[in-house]
């Protein structure tokens, strides 16, 4: 499709923003499992085949939400997370700054839910999406970490920030395993996870 031409004119990039908000209204609305592609073509006005021109498949649009939901809300993660200033602050409170921002956000909400989880994050740990949207933020923190002597360099970053993209969704989406009058994310991460790691 050309641009200037059809459902949408302004090209490949306008129709997947397009076909994103409708997905994410989809999801609101009827929830990740019961949405179809046929409910975000109705809901993008447009036919099933064109939203299959875009996106293969439902779980490859799910990637995508995710994906650029994480990465318009990294940005402000990465200057939280910067200013702090020791290794053992960045971690704690960066990942703590991450699953509450995730707790706000009610797609990734929507997605992460006790009924939805199983499915999304199957989705987006067997591509590694999770592990590579985790790596693209914490990549050079935990770098100057070891080279600082902050943190052991013995620890492989790719699996630790994959561990860190299983913590972060199960927190978010099961806020229901936690008892409000217990620990919240800052302390058990404090607690389990930097011990670990230093």
């Amino acid at each position: 499709m050309g641009r200037g031409r059809g459902p949408f004119a302004g090209g490949p990039e306008q129709a997947r923003r397009a076909l994103v908000a409708a997905a994410e209204e989809c999801f609101l609305s009827y929830g990740v499992g019961r949405t179809t592609m046929d409910d975000i073509a109705k809901r993008a006005g447009v036919s099933r085949p064109t939203v299959y021109r875009y996106f293969a498949d439902r779980d490859a649009l799910i990637v995508e939400v995710v994906s650029r939901r994480s990465r318009a809300f990294s940005g402000h993660a990465r200057e939280y997370i910067d200013s702090r200033l020791t290794f053992a602050a960045k971690l704690v409170d960066g990942l703590a700054f991450l699953i509450d921002g995730g707790r706000k956000d009610p797609i990734l909400r929507a997605l992460l839910r006790p009924d939805n989880l199983g499915a999304a994050s199957g989705i987006l740990s067997s591509g590694n999406v999770a592990e590579n949207l985790t790596f693209e933020i914490w990549e050079p923190i935990l770098l100057e970490a070891q080279a600082s002597g902050e943190m052991s360099r013995d620890v492989d970053l790719r699996e630790l920030c994959a561990l860190m993209a299983d913590v972060e969704m199960m927190m978010v989406g099961r806020e229901d395993l936690f008892d409000p009058d217990g620990p919240g994310a800052r302390e058990l991460i404090g607690d389990f996870l930097l011990p670990a790691l230093v």
